[in-house]
């Protein structure tokens, strides 16, 4: 194993730039933090005449990558072993070689899918919501008091950090991220993430209070992760992930990405998201 250097940075995009869509993190990383930092550091290990697989330290989570199937997992094992790595993320099916040597953990797989370009524009806002006048989105309104309230989306603001973040930490499926007892940390390190320009985030308001929410992660010059997709329970069922998820499409293609990618891991959240335009191109896995 060799640390790669900057100018190593050409061949390692070249590299991972066979499966962007895999490799989003990866690149992502790589653009916003550089290959010599204290936040990342890329690995490589060669044999067999080619480079046999790349991992990327992002603090401690780590990201590994091989172009090919049969890539020396032993050598992988023995790297990540002396680490202590939080997370170890990739494509499912590289994880898997891996995987019996740490029996403390356990694959999370997910299905990754892609949105291009003309696809979601030509269905934004499908779900049901309408833009106002002023490029918001709203959908048709609920009843609460007798009065019909409007969800209104728009893009968040650092100031914004501190309502998305306890609206994560309140949803089940968020609270091994979001945890109660770092919750300012989270909030710091979404605001850092927002002046970066690494991620950017919408949220659905009901009279004025946060319903709703989606951001971006891993943002690079050609497209960013679609994460965080959360509706408070009381408010779920309503469309307005969609409309959320739709308007974050249109502020990313309006900003110049290419594309975007998302994870899901149940059927409906995946019909949700083809109706937007995403469509599935296979397995990623946290081992973890």
């Amino acid at each position: 194993m060799r640390i790669l250097h900057e100018k190593d940075k050409e061949a390692l995009l070249s590299y991972v730039g066979k499966e962007p869509e895999m490799n989003l993190f990866f690149i992502g990383d790589i653009e916003n933090f550089g290959i010599e930092s204290e936040t990342v550091t890329v690995y490589l290990h060669e044999e067999r005449d080619r480079w046999d697989f790349v991992i990327l330290r992002y603090y401690q989570y780590f990201l590994l990558y091989s172009r090919y199937d049969d890539y020396n997992a032993a050598e992988a094992i023995a790297f990540l072993r002396g680490q202590e790595p939080d997370c170890i993320s990739g494509k499912t099916v590289l994880l898997e070689r891996i995987a019996p040597a740490f029996p403390q953990r356990a694959i999370q797989s997910t299905y990754m899918s892609r949105c291009d370009h003309m696809t979601a524009m030509s269905d934004l806002c499908g779900c049901g919501a309408v833009k106002s006048d002023s490029g918001n989105c709203q959908d048709n309104g609920t009843e609460s008091g007798g009065q019909t309230q409007k969800l209104v989306i728009r893009r968040l603001e650092k100031a914004d950090a501190a309502e998305a973040v306890r609206l994560l930490s309140d949803i089940e499926e968020f609270q091994k991220t979001f945890k109660k007892d770092e919750l300012e940390e989270q909030i710091q390190h979404m605001e850092s993430e927002m002046e970066q320009g690494s991620k950017a985030a919408m949220g659905g308001f009901l009279d004025g209070r946060m319903v709703c929410t989606a951001s971006t992660s891993a943002e690079n010059s050609q497209s960013a992760m679609v994460v965080g997709v959360a509706t408070v329970r009381a408010f779920r069922g309503r469309g307005y992930a969609s409309a959320v998820v739709a308007a974050l499409c249109q502020d990313c293609f309006a900003r110049g990405k290419k594309y975007l990618c998302l994870f899901y891991d149940n059927p409906t959240a995946g019909k949700i998201y083809n109706r937007i335009g995403f469509q599935e191109l296979g397995e990623y896995g946290m081992l973890r």
